[in-house]
């Protein structure tokens, strides 16, 4: 499906952040530390081969022996990432899943070297390797 160029920007602009989408209802000093406090796990964790990108939009344990930390940390961030791809596919009148993949191509694609990303293989890959 060929996707609005609006609509890549506006994906892509909701996932800059590599690792994290940052969509909190009321900015209270509480929910900023949350939000940092999830986003610095995963990226730890990402580093350490433990968590990666997948093609569908969203984070996944690379290992199951992941601590229950960096699972809630994996977990709050894929929520806030549905959140944002929901919105913006209304928005765009499109599929929730367009939005996600064409997201999940572009952090794949910013992947720093040596974090792990699944491709269409259904296979963990070393980003850069």
């Amino acid at each position: 499906m060929k996707m609005p160029i609006k609509l890549i920007s506006a994906a892509f602009a909701a996932c800059i952040m590599v690792g994290t989408i940052t969509v909190v209802p009321t900015w209270t000093p509480n929910a900023l530390a949350q939000v940092a406090s999830a986003k610095s796990i995963v990226d730890q964790a990402k580093t350490d081969g433990i968590v990666g990108e997948k093609l569908n939009g969203y984070l996944d344990l690379v290992t199951p022996t992941a601590s229950a930390e960096i699972r809630a940390a994996v977990n709050e961030i894929n929520i806030k990432r549905k959140s944002i791809y929901t919105r913006l596919a209304r928005e765009q009148k499109v599929g929730i899943a367009d939005v996600a993949g064409l997201t999940g191509e572009k952090l794949i694609a910013k992947a720093k070297p040596g974090e792990m990303v699944m491709l269409g293989d259904g296979q963990w890959h070393v980003s850069g390797a």
